[in-house]
């Protein structure tokens, strides 16, 4: 009899001394809108509120009566991807993953569920239990999380993004057992209504008439200069930043442009100025600021005034310069709020 009764005894107390997993935790984000100029968010800015959802699961692992759970860690799951790039929010560095979405990545916070603060998700393993404000050990595991959203380097276009479910981290669990549990993004969209300009002047030939190299005496001499307009068609409040190119050597930064490779004149470089300003150096960002027109209107077309003139390059004799067909391109406009 006592045999059969220590065997009872055994089997109804196995789930009792068993570590058990109770539940995942599951972050949820309210779909988020953002309206404004494509690059007002740059690169490590937090999109929509500091944090875009939070969860707090008090019970993730039942450690059992007799065998206590004396650790847990934190790491990302094996599909969680890093970005590379690393975030200070509330004083504290989180990694950025991506979200599988262009220009758009998350982080995510997580402590035990009696713990006094946060720990970011890094890329390895990172202890959440034993923390400050618990015990050494303990018969139930649970933590608290949150996540939100931070642009990474692509512009946001207009658009709406899904973001897709994602299995972020994996809990894990410590006593005689082991045992993991998920941390899992929701689904969500985030709508984005960027501001911008179109180029409504997409190339622009600028006579410089016929030089004579002898008005070019000394490396450095300047031509006159031609004028000619770049016309934009802009949203309400947006400033245009341009970045000039040199279109036949696209690494150059100095501030004089080579000439096409059809181009009959030698030892001579072309130099394009803004708003009285310049010359202009290749690659930067220049401003071209202007006020804006009333605000009764959304969109309205602006001009940049522009003028470009020829240097000279080298000492090397020539005869007359024909003026060459110059072809230069802005990169791109880059938009700021106004």
């Amino acid at each position: 009899m006592r045999i059969f009764v220590l065997i009872g005894w055994l089997l109804t107390c196995t789930p009792v001394l068993a570590m058990e997993w109770k539940s995942d935790i599951t972050l949820s984000p309210q779909p988020m809108t953002y309206s404004g100029p494509a690059d007002s968010v740059v690169p490590g800015n937090i999109i929509g509120s500091t944090w875009s959802a939070t969860a707090d699961v008090q019970q993730v692992f039942w450690c059992g009566f007799f065998v206590l759970c004396y650790k847990s860690t934190l790491e990302p799951s094996s599909s969680a991807i890093s970005s590379g790039l690393t975030v200070n929010v509330d004083g504290v560095n989180y990694t950025i993953f991506e979200t599988g979405v262009p220009g758009v990545g998350y982080i995510i916070g997580l402590k035990d569920f009696n713990g006094s603060s946060y720990v970011p998700l890094q890329t390895g393993v990172t202890q959440s239990y034993p923390a400050e404000g618990t015990s050494n050990t303990t018969q139930d595991l649970g933590w608290s999380a949150k996540v939100t959203f931070i642009k990474t380097g692509t512009a946001l276009k207009s658009g709406v993004y899904q973001i897709p479910t994602i299995n972020a981290a994996v809990l894990t669990a410590y006593n005689n057992e082991i045992k993991t549990a998920q941390v899992i993004i929701s689904p969500t969209t985030i709508t984005v209504t960027a501001s911008g300009c179109t180029v409504e002047t997409k190339s622009a030939n600028v006579n410089l008439g016929t030089i004579d190299i002898r008005t070019l005496p000394t490396v450095g001499s300047t031509s006159p200069s031609g004028t000619f307009n770049i016309g934009l068609t802009c949203d309400a409040n947006v400033a245009v930043h341009a970045v000039m190119t040199d279109q036949t050597t696209p690494s150059n930064t100095s501030s004089v442009v080579t000439l096409t490779g059809d181009s009959t004149a030698s030892g001579v470089g072309v130099q394009f100025f803004y708003n009285g300003t310049g010359p202009l150096m290749m690659g930067q960002t220049a401003p071209a600021r202007a006020p804006l027109t009333s605000s009764l209107y959304r969109r309205s077309p602006r001009h940049r005034r522009c003028r470009c003139r020829f240097r000279r390059t080298t000492s090397a004799r020539a005869n007359w310069c024909p003026a060459p067909q110059m072809r230069w391109r802005a990169s791109h406009f880059r938009t700021s709020n106004g």
